[in-house]
């Protein structure tokens, strides 16, 4: 498909016209500005709603040792959005002083570590739309700003402390810059050189936020399949690679420390996995890269975007391949059917899998459903009156659904599924690691504190939150530690997560829900956690306290029953 026989639509170099009083222009930039605001608004709303998950404390332990002028600490990952944490941490510590004085609301532990993703998330509305516009047309790149803004998934992923956003926000920001250098080359390649040079340090800092020089190389596949034969119009390698490797070194310096190394080592060979499987509608899969191809099924992407995505986005990305097809000999068209299909088939071909890998995959498909209300909307243009009205009707509801489906959702936004997925799984999550991240354990940690006697031990598959979480409830005297053969004792309590069942830990669990959990903490009429004591004598009673962190009207709590997939237990080798 992209073969040199590809011919991209000319690059051309866009001047800017004369201005009046109020232009067009003017008009692009409001409605951007908006979008932003937005996009910011719906990624930071009740940001602390949930507690944090245990890979969020990674970063905020990370965070806390930068700030002590330690470097070595959460090493399997590159120092820049531990960087950004740090930053949020020490503004939020001013903030809570000033709030303090004039009563103002403060920012909690939970809001200023997930910060910076919210910005991130927040800045890729700007950027998408930038590179949008010089693909396609100004409406386009609205349009799939606007879609990007209320991308429920997206939207998840930037309010967890993970490093995908960061990754998509610079993926992206390369793109654009060395977009512009080659329209820029097209007058004077001298000057392009600044933009090729500046989108090499944006690429350094997309492999300061997570190791994935695999994106680097979708980005160059592109190039090579829009413009094979470039001329003088390409970046000076020295300069290029230069910029690259000064942005990854400035964003990432503490690579420098050799600890670090050792750690990436251990990450990459697998032995830091303390746990596999993933459950996956109800089934227990492997779920660890050296398993691949033996893990989780290659749709579980498609089930994701099928199931998680509101109907009507999915018919505009549907009529938007076929525009997409019509366009697939422009420089737009090559750019997103190259990584949309680099990102989501190599992804589903692997076995470690996560709702946040597709990010980049999402940032296309919110592109098509542009290109497909777009489409519509044009071809209905030299049509009769009544079918001019009809698609702009059908468009303006296109367009308002996510912003409906995210007023719905929110705050949990992770929870939401289409009529479909709720069809099809009316009682049970399809994706409980992603779509929970461990909602339910803080409350489930201040329910044990509560009730259990001083130097009592806590099992759990997320120790650090736990441990965290008692400290601040006031019982740093809980000794918390990782499920080990033979839990739960009958002096322990242990606290069950659904969206924390692996291979290691299935047979304690099953152990442990013999008798009825102390505590139940549902999520929007799903189970989030529970809490099991040994010594409890009434094994068969009822539930002593549910929980109801946020619930929509009309839902009943439905805990997540799970079973093996036939081909499992071989292949995590249990």
């Amino acid at each position: 498909m992209f073969s040199t026989a590809v011919r991209p639509a000319p690059l051309t170099l866009h001047t800017r016209p004369h201005r009046h009083p109020l232009c067009l222009a003017d008009v692009r930039v409001l409605a951007l500005m908006l979008l932003a605001a937005l996009a910011l608004a719906t990624r930071v709303l009740s940001l602390g709603a949930n507690g944090l998950a245990e890979d969020e404390m990674d970063k905020l332990h990370g965070a806390e040792d930068y700030r002590q002028g330690v470097f070595t600490a959460d090493g399997e990952h590159p120092a820049l959005m531990k960087l950004a944490v740090a930053a949020s941490l020490v503004t939020a510590d001013a903030w809570n002083r000033a709030a303090h004085v004039v009563g103002a609301r403060p920012i909690s532990i939970e809001a200023a570590v997930r910060l910076p993703n919210a910005l991130a998330g927040a800045a890729t509305t700007v950027v998408l739309y930038l590179l949008v516009e010089q693909f396609f047309t100004p409406f386009i790149a609205l349009c799939a700003a606007w879609f990007w803004t209320f991308d429920l998934g997206a939207v998840a992923t930037s309010r967890i402390a993970k490093e995908d956003t960061f990754v998509l926000l610079f993926l992206l920001l390369a793109a654009l810059l060395y977009e512009r250098g080659k329209r820029v080359g097209i007058a004077s390649p001298r000057v392009a050189q600044r933009w090729f040079a500046a989108a090499g340090a944006a690429f350094g800092l997309m492999m300061a936020s997570k190791y994935l020089p695999y994106l680097f190389g979708i980005h160059v596949l592109y190039f090579r399949a829009a413009e094979p034969h470039p001329g003088r119009n390409r970046p000076d390698k020295p300069v290029y690679f230069g910029a690259m490797a000064a942005g990854f070194l400035i964003a990432n310096f503490p690579i420098l420390w050799p600890g670090n190394w050792a750690t990436i080592a251990t990450f990459l060979d697998g032995h830091a996995v303390e746990h596999s499987g993933y459950v996956f509608q109800g089934v227990l899969w492997p779920n660890a890269l050296w398993l691949t191809p033996r893990g989780l099924p290659v749709w579980f992407y498609l089930a994701d975007l099928v199931t998680k995505t509101p109907l009507a986005v999915l018919a505009a990305i549907a009529v938007g391949l076929v525009a997409l097809v019509a366009r697939r000999r422009e420089r737009g068209g090559v750019f997103v059917w190259t990584f949309l299909l680099l990102t989501l088939v190599p992804y589903s071909l692997v076995a470690t899998k996560f709702l946040r890998y597709l990010l980049p995959t999402r940032a296309m498909l919110d592109i098509i459903a542009a290109l497909g209300v777009v489409w519509v909307m044009d071809q209905a243009a030299h049509r009769a009156l009544r079918w001019r009205m009809l698609a702009a009707a059908g468009g303006a509801v296109v367009m308002l659904t996510p912003a409906v489906a995210w007023v719905h959702a929110q705050p949990f936004v992770s929870l939401y599924r289409n009529a479909l997925g709720t069809a099809l799984a009316p009682s049970t999550l399809w994706f409980p690691p992603d779509e929970l991240y461990d909602a339910g354990l803080r409350e489930a940690v201040e329910a044990v504190a509560a009730r259990a006697p001083r130097g009592a031990v806590v099992v759990t598959e997320a120790p650090a939150v736990a441990a965290f979480y008692a400290a601040r409830d006031e019982r740093p005297d809980l000794l918390v530690r990782y499920p080990e053969p033979g839990d739960p004792q009958s002096s322990e309590w242990f606290i069950v997560q659904p969206g924390r069942i692996y291979f290691e830990n299935r047979t304690m669990i099953d152990r442990a829900r013999q008798s009825a959990p102390i505590v139940a903490v549902d999520v929007d009429g799903f189970r989030g956690a529970e809490v099991y004591h040994g010594g409890r004598d009434d094994r068969r009673g009822p539930i002593v306290e549910t929980t109801t962190i946020w619930r929509r009207p009309g839902d009943a709590p439905a805990a997540v029953r799970v079973t093996m997939h036939t081909s499992a237990v071989a292949a995590a080798g249990g």
